[in-house]
């Protein structure tokens, strides 16, 4: 796997003026923490970690003050409001120990329970996994073909890849095929049907109170 650079630089601040001065800018406040190292404030124009990121890349080398360092994209936080990426966490990584990270799962090919009249339920959207970060894949494949209707994959079904270790539990659901549950049909009758009063019953020795058949005055 193909790692790309990623040039940053440091930033002294993390005051919201200073942040918002940044962003104006079209720059992403960032920072890099991990391996018993001190944190490290940084600052990345957007264009490039969003070519990063359409690059699909899980793991980047980070420039600054002359320095390389490897890490991992931990998480990307997003401003929905106005589409733009507020702040970014990276975790450094050791080329040569292993790391655990979510992988995308994504279904392929057609439910035989699908095509005989049942649901597909996509349960497990993605999986942990254990793996050099080199080897970190973009997403697991998982054919669903032969799945039948009331019949359910597993993590411990999905396909087994080199130097790949699942550590989900092996028991968990990834996607199932049901039956349509079918809603009762209800007559116009039945929702025009006024629904049944139930008056309090009288004492012994009480005379039971008329309904009301007018308003009081």
């Amino acid at each position: 796997m193909k790692i790309l650079e990623l040039k940053t630089e440091k930033r002294n601040t993390k005051r919201s003026k200073a942040v918002r001065k940044l962003r104006d800018a079209g720059k992403i406040p960032a920072i890099l923490y991990g391996h018993k190292q001190d944190n490290v404030m940084l600052s990345l124009k957007e264009d490039d970690f969003v070519h990063i990121l359409r690059a699909k890349a899980r793991m980047v080398f980070l420039t600054f003050d002359n320095k390389k360092e490897s890490a991992l994209i931990k998480d990307v936080q997003y401003d929905n409001l106005r589409d733009s990426i507020l702040h970014v966490d990276f975790s450094r990584v050791d080329l040569n120990e292993k790391v655990r990270v979510r992988t995308l799962i994504e279904l392929s090919g057609e439910s035989v329970g699908v095509k005989e009249g049942g649901v597909l339920t996509h349960v497990m959207k993605d999986v942990e996994v254990e793996c050099l970060p080199t080897v970190i894949p973009e997403k697991i494949k998982l054919n669903i073909s032969e799945l039948g209707i009331g019949k359910s994959l597993h993590v411990k079904e999905l396909p087994l890849l080199d130097g790949i270790h699942y550590v989900s539990d092996p028991e968990a659901v990834v996607a199932s095929v049901h039956h349509v549950v079918e809603e009762k049909a209800v007559s116009e009758e039945e929702l025009l049907a006024e629904p049944e009063v139930i008056t309090k019953k009288p004492k012994e020795g009480e005379e039971e109170a008329p309904p009301e058949t007018g308003k009081k005055t």
